[in-house]
């Protein structure tokens, strides 16, 4: 990646032999220069926390304008092996019912395991040998630990990936945010899957647009 890195910053000083001065460098503080692969992932950036990551939750604005122009494509993807929260523990029609009574069975058994806990960390009046406090703290975790992944049950979930149109070879457009307006540009790189982006950096978005994830969702079925 350090190679690909130099290359392409090497490559976006050159129109200073050619063309004279450049009248806009990767350099700059004003602007911020990425390649992005035809995913929307980000292989090089001047920040380099910003590699290998979605190019949409880094600039929701742009990635925005790039989608609404057809240069990038949202493709719906389904994973059906996923785990998701459980957010309800019902096992039966009939429970909500006695909800008032199951919420005080709750807070009871609550109560008593938040007070053993305290008994525990604190082994008021040495009343238990270490050892045991222990091995009962220790199965007192690994209990709570099994409850947690109890709550995750099998599901369905969908997540958005991205296509870049190859056919579109270079593109600028102007994103008025509020006060401001940002400015970028993109090219295609010749015989390859890679994009370079430039965007004017003191201009910020974040207020109008926000970030674009690939965030899966659970997908829930209407049974009739």
């Amino acid at each position: 990646m350090d190679l690909l890195e130099r290359v392409f910053f090497s490559i976006a000083k050159q129109c200073s032999d050619v063309e004279g001065i450049c009248p806009l460098s990767c350099e700059s503080i004003d602007v911020n220069c990425y390649l992005v692969d035809n995913n929307g992932f980000v292989l090089v950036s001047k920040d380099r926390g910003d590699v290998g990551k979605f190019f949409g939750e880094i600039d929701g604005s742009v990635m925005a304008q790039l989608l609404k122009s057809g240069l990038y494509k949202r493709v719906t993807l389904y994973d059906y092996q996923a785990m998701c929260k459980n957010a309800h523990h019902h096992t039966s029609g009939a429970r909500p019912l006695l909800s008032p009574f199951y919420g005080l069975l709750a807070l009871i058994k609550w109560f008593f395991s938040h007070f053993m806990m305290f008994l525990l960390e604190f082994n008021i009046c040495g009343l238990w040998h270490n050892d045991y406090v222990v091995d009962a703290k220790a199965g007192f975790h690994a209990t709570h630990k099994q409850r947690k992944v109890e709550l995750m049950q099998p599901c369905n979930t969908e997540y958005p990936s991205f296509m870049y149109d190859t056919s579109i070879r270079e593109t600028n457009s102007i994103i008025k945010c509020g006060r401001c307006q940002k400015m970028f540009v993109l090219q295609q790189v010749p015989n390859s899957n890679l994009v370079v982006l430039v965007v004017q950096a003191d201009c910020d978005c974040s207020r109008q647009y926000a970030p674009i994830t690939l965030m899966p969702k659970e997908v829930k079925y209407i049974l009739p």
